[in-house]
C-alpha cells in the first residue's frame, strides 16, 4: 500500500508553510535586533506614506521607528505569525475534509456530513481532526497522549487569531466563552486573560504574545497535523508507516518552503525583483 498523494501533498503544504512562518518569524526578530536603527530611517519614506490612491498621510519615520522599540516590534511581529499560522491550519483542515469527501470517505461530525460545497466552521474543522487523529495509533507515542493539550493550544490560537482581526487586539468575555468545549480538548486561557482581563473587564487589556507563545503553538500545529496525516493515511487508505522527515530524506529547505516548493531563482534589480524559474 502506499500513501494518498492528494492527502499527502496537502499535509506537506500545510507542514511547509508552518516551517516557514516560524523560521520567517525567528528571521525578522533576531534581525530587528541586529538592525541599525540610523540606517533603517533612510530606507523610510521621509514625510508620507501613500494611504490610498488618492491620498496620502504625512508622518514623522522617526517616531514610527521609536514606536517600534524591540518589544513592541516583537508583540506585533507574533500577532502576525500568529495569524498566518491559523489561516494555513484552518485552510489545511478544510482540503483534507474535501479531499477525502471527494475520495468516497464522506467525513462526519457528530453525525452531521461535512461538506465543501458548504462553508466549513473552524471550530467544527477542529473537532473533526481531533477526532481523527485520536485514532492515530504510529508514530510518537508521546505526542498521541498530548493531543487533548495539543488541541487545546490550537484553540487558544484560534481564539486569540479572532480577537486580533476582529476586536482591535483586545481581550473581550467572548474569548472564554467561543472555548472549544468538546470530548477531551483542553481549555486553554492566556495567563493576561486570567490575570489583567477578568480581574477588571473595563480595562482595555491587548493581546500580548511574544516568540516563546509563537513556538509553542507552532509546535502544537505542526505536531497535530503531522498525526491527523498519519492517521488519514492509515485508517483510510492503509498505509501502516507514520510519516518522518528522515525516511523522507525531507531536509528543511528554506528557500522551497518560503517560495512554495518552487524551484526559483530570485535576481534582485533596480526596478524590483525578477524570477528565473527552471
Amino acid at each position: 500500500m502506499n500513501r494518498d498523494p492528494d492527502i499527502q501533498r496537502v499535509f506537506e503544504t500545510a507542514d511547509d508553510s508552518l516551517q516557514g512562518v516560524l523560521g520567517y518569524h525567528l528571521y525578522v526578530i533576531a534581525m530587528q535586533k541586529g538592525v541599525d536603527v540610523e540606517n533603517l530611517l533612510e530606507h523610510l519614506p521621509d514625510r508620507s506614506i501613500p494611504h490610498t490612491f488618492s491620498w496620502v498621510r504625512y508622518y514623522d519615520k522617526q517616531d514610527l521607528v521609536n514606536t517600534f522599540n524591540p518589544l513592541i516590534f516583537e508583540l506585533f511581529q507574533s500577532r502576525i505569525s500568529l495569524i498566518a499560522m491559523t489561516n494555513v491550519y484552518e485552510v489545511a483542515l478544510e482540503n483534507l475534509i474535501s479531499c477525502l469527501n471527494k475520495k468516497g470517505h464522506p467525513q462526519y461530525l457528530n453525525e452531521k456530513r461535512l461538506r465543501d460545497s458548504k462553508r466549513l466552521y473552524y471550530k467544527d474543522c477542529i473537532k473533526w481532526a481531533y477526532d481523527e487523529a485520536k485514532k492515530c495509533d504510529i508514530g510518537d507515542t508521546d505526542a498521541i497522549k498530548r493531543l487533548p493539550t495539543t488541541f487545546g493550544l490550537i484553540d487558544n490560537a484560534r481564539r486569540l487569531r479572532n480577537l486580533i482581526v476582529h476586536n482591535h487586539g483586545l481581550y473581550n468575555i467572548h474569548y472564554e466563552k467561543d472555548v472549544i468545549d468538546y470530548r477531551e480538548i483542553t481549555k486553554n486561557l492566556h495567563p493576561h486573560y486570567v490575570q489583567l482581563f477578568k480581574k477588571n473587564p473595563q480595562r482595555l487589556t491587548p493581546v500580548m504574545i511574544t516568540t516563546k507563545d509563537i513556538i509553542l503553538l507552532s509546535q502544537a500545529h505542526i505536531e497535530a497535523v503531522h498525526l491527523l496525516h498519519n492517521s488519514l493515511q492509515k485508517n483510510y487508505f492503509g498505509f501502516p508507516n507514520a510519516y518522518d522527515y528522515r525516511e523522507e530524506n525531507k531536509a528543511i529547505e528554506w528557500e522551497k518552503v518560503l517560495l512554495g516548493n518552487a524551484k526559483v531563482r530570485v535576481i534582485l534589480q533596480n526596478e524590483g525583483i525578477k524570477l528565473s524559474i527552471y
